[in-house]
């Protein structure tokens, strides 16, 4: 029966329009007013001579519209290759053609694994363009076309879209899919044969391809006569799915399958079950005769006959009545092959190994191999194998001879018996029954199933003259493959996808443009490809390593990993809120996403669209008129063409604070609150001396409408822009000048809550800068030291040849305001509505140690109270003992008992020892050996790791530690390959204040990060940034305890993927090092 849906729309937009007109309203002047008028009527002119202008040239933007210019394009593409020469493949190009609507309960995005997808077309550009059509996917949460291959073309078929810019109000609530879906029913119509109106018919196949997607499949056996216009200059059409991750297809698709077949499908090892499957059928471009094979499958054919009875309809897999359609056919030549991986077997070498994905020596030369062990025995060879073997022309000459077949037939070809030809000959009823195929209905059963053993997993099949044929075919291994690995074109996830999220595979991105051998494809989401090619992490040349301090003028660093440069914004797309899936157990949806604008474009058109969120930057440094870039015609605004100035930071020293804030609708009730949670981002900042800053804010707008809530949060959002926003005439003395380095981001997305950690992420990829100080809570009143930032910057000179480091900043509750800070003097003066604290010296250390006005308990003075947080009673470890013995500090430090301190009390003695030797000059704290600090971090990394076991108590303390760590970080990390924004980021489900805190400092130290502390650096609230934050309406909010997820059985499992995914990568750093020591 056909559900009862909604379109698309979007139920807020007049809320998200009243909010865009507070952020962005500024009174027209009168010579404003003149000069509009004026500009209007060149409008005009330009409007009257634009008739005569010619489309862009094709394959200027990878996203395109589905009007007739972008059609042109599209078509331009089989054109621009229909005169190239391959060998003997000249002519044959392929068009790979995916729908794609997102899903209806969720965010308005592609999938979380599209990236990968698309960085592993890039192999197959010179033979396969992938033309990707979708709906309802606002611009703002498109991929980056500076990204994309040029062989992936989105074709956005949404009927109308939304651009606050240009004034237009409509939101995209059409989609012109269904309309060329429905040219299945041309023959109908033209007979006037139709049982269901096309207007009805379009409507109600609109709807129901909205709602549930997954409907598109039904349609791919048309695909090369609905999208016939856009296939006219290809030899081949064909579809697939985004579920897959590409290898070397030129190399694989034979010239027999390019030239003598007229449809060839890509199985993995399945072929007794004779269907074309899904994940990868190509056929010959012919209009008349292949490209009409369909309409011999009524529920296409018949489509307006078979919605005619909305209460009967169910799901129909094109792969059954279009496989008997063609299976039955005495004039087509038909392959399947297996030239395919896939997830569906647990116990593979793919589950024990990952499948490989190898980009060659230079990963931005269009390459991509897939390759894993032959077996869960040979992982061996894996490690052992150099990354871009297939480039060793002198070991493996054959692959690259492309005239070679990879695989080879043996022996003679005999019948294959289906049991429509066993029926056929001994009329046995029972074979009615038969059923290997679950998803197809049972009617077409007898005709694809081949009898039980009649097909072997190592044997093709053909059909010719409508006799189907098997042969058993060999790999060519001799001077093609080396032992031990296993090879194939594509990758079929289609299990793993299930639970992927986008944390888990954030590092398969950007490697195309990364100077990186690959990933690796896991269950667990991906991992770095590590060169085998290396030497010992202790005897690097880093001189000659890309991210040197040697080379200032080329931070080729900075490409590595997807997060923001100095010259462009992250393109990264971030969850701000998930939801359970239910199935299988630990799924989970994006309800809300969002990502950064492109500089010059002050706010993303995302928020038209229910399920994204609105992101409005509020300043960014490059709007200073010393960067490059244009005035927006007719006023005064200065349009950048970067987010940075250049000019203003030193990307490889300079330090980026990232600082995130949730105003909820509590605090908008109350004016004085929002000022004060402001006043907490803005004095931070102050006291980050000018160093770069990102604040990113999210505002709730849930239900506000015109009464009242609509009026607090106008109130709210113009308070934020008093306080942030870009002043032109900004001075050395005025109120703002301290925020010339800081980008200030607004982000509404109709929850009244979303994901701290998502939003960290969000933030720290803005960062423009290597190193990073991110966990600060704001909403605790925490305000850093005064000196923080110099501390910050010293480290980042001292390890800056020295990659994959994390300081810990710690954070207490003080007792007492700091009285030493006199706000009046002219030698230090303190603006009004800024709180600001001096740092560490020779009167507060001594108090900080003994508890006397600071203790490291700062749950015991929140607002309110997460958990029970217990009394301080001002006894803290080792309070009141002597600097000067030795043997008490050794004891102390390295003792028994030391084992049984939290991770967190041993990182607070060592910052405390380490601040003690800044501030009275005595090394290492105290007068012991270099060597036992050493022991002592090893310690603490031990610790951390430990916690990952999820033992009971491990786990308890892991999930409910009640402070989020304030780490300096270092985007490089310990290994070329590693990333650290996209190998380790914040769990975005993992929301709320005690969640699970401590994950990601133990997954750093557990791949091999070096775990410190920040000497002299600390953060602090006070009882006056508490006071001001902690109302009666706030002490009764409880949403922000515990994890902020509904689902613990889903907890559970993305913490387990989260400890497997990084256990891999560290047995895989062990096992490499392991190799390089027993070499050297």
């Amino acid at each position: 029966m056909l559900p009862t849906v909604e379109k698309r729309t979007n139920k807020h937009l007049s809320t998200k329009r009243r909010i865009m007109k507070i952020i962005n309203q500024n009174p027209p002047s009168k010579g404003l007013q003149a000069l509009t008028i004026f500009l209007s009527m060149g409008v005009i002119l330009f409007l009257f001579n634009a008739f005569s202008a010619k489309p862009p040239p094709p394959n200027q933007n990878n996203n395109i519209s589905g009007d007739s210019a972008s059609l042109s394009d599209v078509v331009a593409m089989g054109q621009r290759y229909s005169k190239l020469k391959h060998g003997d493949k000249k002519q044959n190009r392929l068009a790979i053609v995916i729908p794609y609507l997102p899903p209806a309960d969720g965010a308005p995005t592609f999938p979380s694994y599209f990236d990968l997808f698309a960085m592993s077309a890039a192999g197959s550009v010179d033979s396969i363009d992938y033309l990707i059509f979708h709906c309802f996917i606002p611009p703002s949460l498109l991929p980056n076309t500076e990204s994309l291959p040029p062989n992936v073309k989105l074709i956005n078929l949404s009927q109308k879209t939304t651009s606050y810019d240009e004034g237009n109000d409509n939101a995209p609530t059409e989609c012109d899919m269904a309309k060329l879906f429905l040219r299945v029913t041309d023959q109908r119509e033209k007979q006037n044969l139709l049982q269901t109106p096309i207007k009805k018919l379009t409507t109600m196949i609109s709807h129901q391809i909205i709602n549930m997607p997954y409907i598109l499949v039904e349609y791919k056996p048309a695909f090369g006569h609905i999208f016939a216009d856009y296939l006219k200059d290809y030899s081949h059409w064909g579809y697939s799915d985004l579920d897959v991750v590409l290898g070397d297809m030129t190399r694989w698709i034979s010239n027999e399958e390019w030239n003598d077949y007229d449809i060839v499908t890509y199985g993995f090892g399945d072929q007794d079950k004779l269907y074309l499957r899904g994940q990868f059928t190509f056929h010959k471009n012919d209009p008349k005769y292949i490209n009409q094979l369909w309409r011999d499958c009524k529920y296409l054919s018949e489509m307006d006959v078979r919605y005619a009875h909305p209460e009967k309809l169910k799901f129909e897999s094109a792969e059954g009545c279009y496989s008997k359609a063609v299976i039955t056919k005495t004039d087509l030549k038909v392959k399947w092959a297996v030239k395919a991986f896939s997830d569906v077997k647990e116990g593979s070498s793919i589950y024990a190994h990952g499948m490989y994905l190898s980009l060659g020596k230079d990963s931005y030369s269009p390459r991509s191999v897939l390759y894993t062990a032959s077996n869960v025995h040979a992982g061996d060879k894996l490690l052992s194998l150099p990354h871009d073997w297939f480039q060793d022309t002198s070991r493996y000459k054959l692959y690259s001879q492309t005239d070679v077949p990879i695989q080879e037939y043996v022996g003679e070809k005999t019948k294959v018996e289906t049991y429509r030809t066993l029926y056929n000959r001994n009329l046995d009823e029972s074979l009615k029954d038969i059923k290997c195929m679950y998803w197809a209905p049972q009617t077409y059963q007898m005709d694809i199933c081949t009898v039980n053993g009649n097909v072997g997993g190592n044997e093709v099949v053909t059909l010719e003259n409508g006799v189907l044929w098997k042969q058993r075919f060999e790999t060519t291994r001799d001077g093609i493959f080396p032992e031990g690995i296993v090879s194939f074109p594509f990758f079929h996830f289609q299990e793993w996808k299930r639970v992927y999220r986008s944390t888990q595979l954030l590092n398969s991105h950007n490697i195309r443009q990364a100077n990186v051998p690959g990933v690796i494809i896991t269950k667990e989401g991906t991992l770095p490809l590590l060169s085998t090619q290396r030497s010992s992490s202790t005897d690097w040349n880093i001189q000659s390593h890309p991210w040197s301090n040697s080379k200032p003028s080329h931070f080729e660093w900075i490409k590595s990993d997807t997060g923001a440069t100095p010259e462009h914004p992250s393109y990264n797309r971030f969850c701000l809120r998930s939801s359970k899936k239910g199935n299988p157990t630990g799924a989970t949806i994006c309800n809300v996403a969002a990502s950064w604008p492109p500089a010059g474009n002050a706010t993303h058109i995302a928020s038209s669209v229910e399920g994204s969120a609105m992101v409005h930057l509020l300043r960014y440094p490059s709007t200073s008129k010393t960067t490059k870039g244009t005035f927006r015609r007719g006023t005064n605004q200065f349009i950048s063409s970067s987010w940075w100035d250049e000019k203003s930071i030193n990307a490889n020293e300079d330090v980026t604070l990232v600082l995130t804030l949730q105003i909820t609708s509590l605090h908008m009730k109350e004016e004085s609150l929002v000022q004060s949670l402001l006043a907490m981002a803005d004095s931070n900042i102050f006291l980050w001396s000018g160093q770069p800053s990102v604040l990113l804010i999210h505002v709730d707008s849930t239900e506000a409408d015109e009464g009242e809530k609509m009026s607090e949060l106008a109130k709210a959002l113009q308070l934020i822009k008093d306080k942030f926003e870009t002043d032109q005439k900004e001075t050395a003395s005025n109120q703002t000048f301290h925020l010339k380095n800081s980008l200030v981001a607004v982000v509404d997305s109709k929850k009244p809550v979303v994901s701290r950690k998502a939003l960290m992420n969000m933030a720290m990829h803005a960062a423009p800068t290597r190193w990073i100080v991110s966990g600060l809570e704001l909403e605790r009143g925490l305000v850093l030291s005064k000196e923080a930032s110099y501390f910050a910057i010293r480290e980042a000179k001292i390890y800056a040849d020295l990659p994959g480091h994390v300081f810990v900043i710690p954070q207490f509750a003080s007792k007492r305001d700091d009285t030493r800070q006199n706000s009046g003097s002219e030698v230090n003066p303190v603006p009004e509505g800024r709180v600001l604290y001096t740092g560490v010296g020779n009167d507060l250390l001594p108090t900080i140690r003994t508890k006397q006005s600071m203790t490291s308990n700062v749950a015991a003075y929140d607002c309110f109270q997460c958990s029970d947080a217990g009394v301080d009673d001002g006894a803290g470890t080792g309070a009141g003992e002597e600097l000067t013995d030795d043997r008490s500090e050794s004891r102390r430090l390295m003792g028994e008992s030391s084992s049984k301190r939290s991770v967190e009390e041993q990182i607070e003695d060592l910052w405390w020892d380490l601040s003690v030797a800044d501030v009275y000059g005595t090394p290492g704290g105290f007068r012991s050996s270099l060597d036992l600090i050493a022991k002592i971090h090893d310690r603490i990394e031990v610790s951390l790791i430990s916690l990952l076991d999820r033992s009971d108590d491990h786990l308890e303390y892991l999930r409910y530690s009640d402070k989020s760590p304030i780490l300096l970080i270092d985007r490089l990390g310990p290994h070329k390959e590693m990333m650290t924004l996209d190998l380790v980021p914040e769990v975005d489900e993992f929301g709320g204040r005690n969640c699970f805190n401590l994950l990601r400092l133990a997954q750093l130290a557990t791949v091999g990060y070096k775990v410190t502390v920040l000497p002299g650096a600390f953060a602090a609230s006070y009882p006056k940034t508490r006071a001001a934050l902690c109302t009666e309406s706030i002490m009764k909010q409880k949403q922000y305890c515990d994890c902020d997820f509904p689902s613990e059985s889903t907890i559970t499992e993305i913490l387990i993927d989260e400890v497997k995914r990084l256990g891999k990568i560290a047995v895989l750093l062990n096992e490499l090092d392991s190799r390089v020591k027993s070499v050297i």
